[in-house]
């Protein structure tokens, strides 16, 4: 949809004036620009608990569920040590 009162008489639009045209017309619609909530980010901690689930989970479907406790178990302990200091 671009603004009539740039076109000329033979139906073209020059690209300073379509680019003028649709600048005003973004600024119309969206204003200075679309704000995006924040979203919170999961502390270190957190994000060690959910590795935890995820690896526990893929052992428990059965991929390589040796290496997938161990590493678990890993993380497990790092969070003991670090819940200690």
């Amino acid at each position: 949809m671009i603004d009539h009162s740039i076109l000329s008489p033979g139906g073209r639009v020059s690209k300073r004036a379509e680019k003028s045209a649709k600048e005003r017309q973004r600024k119309e619609l969206f204003g200075d620009g679309l704000e995006y909530p924040m979203i919170e980010q999961p502390n270190k901690r957190e994000r060690k608990l959910r590795l935890i689930r995820e690896y526990r989970e893929l052992a428990g479907r059965g991929m390589k569920p040796r290496k997938y406790e161990k590493l678990a178990q890993q993380l497990e302990k790092e969070i003991e040590n670090n819940d200690t200091i």
